[in-house]
């Protein structure tokens, strides 16, 4: 499956391989600052991104992130506050699934997919 990658213009300095998210403005992005701050709008690849420059954010399909914690093989992942990959809780946003285990800063592959995790069913 090929990746969908769109050209947006960054609202600050992104790493390379974090989660990005929408910007207030619009057509820009900044880097991901946890599961709910902003919504998350894909990932940014090895070159990450310059304030004030055109830059790739990957969309959807196969790439790479880094992880920030702990990340099991098919776990969904959300945005920790600098952006990396960590498993997402139940009521949060994720933006990928993990298609590799991997311990804080590995560069991971993972599969974008959109969604939230339900919410935990009181017994």
């Amino acid at each position: 499956m090929r990746q969908y990658i769109e050209s947006r213009r960054a609202a600050a300095d992104v790493e390379p391989y974090r989660i990005a998210a929408y910007d207030d403005t619009e057509g820009e992005f900044a880097q991901a600052a946890g599961p709910s701050a902003a919504p998350l709008m894909g990932v940014t690849g090895s070159l990450g991104a310059v304030a004030g420059t055109v830059c790739d954010v990957i969309r959807s399909g196969p790439t790479e992130l880094e992880y920030g914690g702990a990340v099991g093989f098919g776990d969904l992942l959300t945005a920790d506050i600098a952006g990396r990959a960590v498993v997402a809780q139940p009521g949060e946003a994720y933006i990928a699934r993990a298609d590799e285990a991997g311990d804080e800063g590995t560069i991971g592959r993972v599969f974008i997919e959109r969604g939230f995790v339900p919410a935990a069913v009181a017994p």
